[in-house]
């Protein structure tokens, strides 16, 4: 991983965690501050409704403390209005009742009116404004109970009523009533109370009840209202109240509602959520603009610590990996305006350094190398060169006058070839004729028939010289001379994947599992003066020129002698 994917990992890693927390310690207060919110306005509400309620207790107390009076001044008066003997009277009694009735009035905050009818002498007397005041038709359902009215022809106003007979038991006869007295107020009062309500605090206060108008504050909006009724049309409040988030002008608002036992209608409030939250909000979104911030910020550092610090030290370890396999011309082209201009400067002088001196030390070793094969190659041709000198000196002695001339036709023509320095490499071809040459000449001296099966299109394969030779006479000397009878020598040429392999078999006594890999052993260890040096000499100049993977390997063969085999490497003969 870069270095600037690690410290974007890194980044992340202390982000999340503090984004994490955060969002979980937000989501926690935004509950918590809903909570109170839903506390708070389920509080307020109730303690508005009490004061409607209690209000609204004290008038219809009003009704029943004056059908209750018992005094001579009480509004009973009006049940005998009737019997009094003079107009007079009847003028003064009037009067004093409606004093009283005012009086009652006059005592409540709400502007209210309050009638009185009297079934027995049909007189009727009341608060309102009006010349004559007539009692309503009244249904038993409607005595001691708050009920509304819509406005009418003798009412302009929306109003309650509350109606109260004398005796109490009169509420199932109401023919038998001594007295029954209406106390009333407009639905104003609870507007006045709704704006006073929602001008201290963030609400949309109404009094709801299905198939009524809702009775709205004169603040507030009423398209919202008309857009949470509709939501009650399929969602009604329930009897003990309730509280829901509602989505109203595509905003969210805490809807409230609180039963009014007193009044038969549910008192709703809707709240505006994201007002309220507002500041919640605003500390969110600065949160994440300054996480977003940092993260920029910390996105360009880390592209700046990349560019300047990661690139430079990624360069650096690939030039040094070049070095490391054997590209000594790595040059940091890059030359950064920072610390590192002063590295890179000394890397590369290092470098050059470095490839002069490997350049040196690799000519040294061509050269030495050069010198190794030149020993090598002295070694062979003085050990070929005495046996041959010892046949000529022996068949001049037996007078073999015509063998002598052909060994050393023979001896030569090998000469001739061996001795040439000009040239370090030979060709396959020329090699297989200096086999021939030696072949010929082992052929005068004892019965050995050879063979050599090699590709026409191989003949010019550019090889090491005297390679060959070293194998075919030490399967001679130490197969095919021991042996009792004639002796094969078969050379050809194989394919083996990546190498090519030049096989010379014989036919002769062969060698022991123990001698063989004794025999493998000794050419792949330092020379010494016990050892002989032909195999040993071939098997290390291949070595030399081919790599570690070519090389002479030594079997058993199927003929009953030894299979030498050369193993050189295809990739490396192009360079011979």
């Amino acid at each position: 991983m870069s270095f600037f994917k690690r410290i974007m990992l890194l980044m992340l890693v202390l982000l999340i965690p503090v984004m994490f927390l955060y969002s979980y310690s937000y989501q926690t207060s935004v509950q918590v501050i809903q909570n109170e919110i839903e506390a708070s306005s389920i509080r307020q509400l109730n303690f508005f409704l009490s004061q409607v309620e209690n209000t609204a207790a004290q008038l219809a107390l009003h009704s029943i403390t004056l059908s209750n009076e018992s005094n001579e001044s009480s509004v009973r008066e009006i049940v005998q209005i009737d019997t009094k003997q003079s107009f007079f009277t009847i003028l003064k009694t009037k009067k004093s009742i409606e004093d009283k009735l005012l009086l009652y009035s006059s005592s409540s905050s709400w502007k209210n009116n309050i009638s009185i009818f009297s079934p027995v002498s049909g007189a009727a007397l009341s608060t309102y404004p009006v010349i004559e005041y007539k009692m309503p038709q009244l249904e038993e359902s409607l005595i001691t109970k708050w009920t509304f009215y819509k406005k009418d022809q003798s009412n302009p106003d929306d109003r309650f009523t509350w109606y109260t007979t004398s005796p109490p038991s009169s509420r199932y006869d109401l023919a038998s009533a001594n007295l029954i007295v209406e106390t009333s107020f407009t639905t104003d009062n609870l507007k006045n109370m709704l704006d006073e309500f929602v001008s201290s605090r963030k609400g949309n206060p109404f009094f709801y009840k299905p198939s009524f108008e809702p009775i709205t504050n004169r603040k507030g909006n009423a398209d919202h209202i008309n857009e949470l009724i509709q939501y009650f049309e399929s969602h009604t409040p329930g009897n003990k109240g309730s509280q829901a988030q509602v989505t109203i002008a595509g905003k969210p608002y805490l809807v409230s509602t609180v039963p009014s036992t007193v009044l038969g209608w549910h008192l709703v409030d809707f709240v505006p959520l994201d007002e309220v939250l507002s500041p919640m909000y605003k500390s969110r979104n600065l949160f994440f603009s300054v996480m977003l911030i940092l993260l920029v910020l910390g996105t360009a550092m880390s592209f700046f610590l990349y560019r300047n610090v990661q690139i430079p030290i990624r360069e650096l370890i690939n030039n040094v990996q070049k070095l490391k396999r054997g590209d000594y011309s790595a040059r940091l082209s890059n030359q950064p305006k920072n610390e590192f201009h002063f590295l890179f400067s000394r890397f590369n002088e290092m470098a050059a350094e470095i490839q002069e001196l490997i350049e040196k030390v690799y000519a040294e070793k061509l050269r030495s190398r050069e010198a190794t094969l030149k020993q090598l190659q002295s070694q062979i041709n003085p050990h070929f060169f005495y046996n041959c000198l010892f046949f000529i000196v022996s068949m001049s002695r037996l007078g073999e006058n015509k063998a002598v001339e052909a060994m050393a036709t023979n001896l030569g023509d090998y000469y001739r070839y061996t001795t040439r320095a000009e040239k370090p490499t030979s060709t396959l071809k020329e090699e297989l004729g200096l086999v021939n040459n030696y072949l010929t000449i082992q052929q005068l001296r004892q019965q050995i028939d050879y063979e050599i099966r090699i590709p026409d299109y191989m003949m010019n394969l550019p090889i090491p010289p005297l390679l060959l030779q070293p194998l075919v006479e030490n399967a001679i000397i130490h197969g095919l001379e021991p042996l009792v009878g004639d002796g094969k020598i078969i050379i050809y040429m194989e394919f083996n994947g990546q190498h090519i392999d030049i096989i010379v078999e014989d036919n002769g006594v062969g060698m022991t599992d123990e001698k063989l890999q004794e025999l493998r052993n000794k050419c792949s260890q330092p020379l010494t003066e016990e050892m002989g040096c032909g195999l040993w000499n071939v098997h290390q100049r291949i070595i030399y020129m081919y790599g570690e993977e070519s090389g002479l390997r030594l079997n058993h063969s199927l003929l009953g002698g030894v299979k030498s085999v050369l193993s050189m490497r295809k990739g490396e003969l192009a360079n011979v």
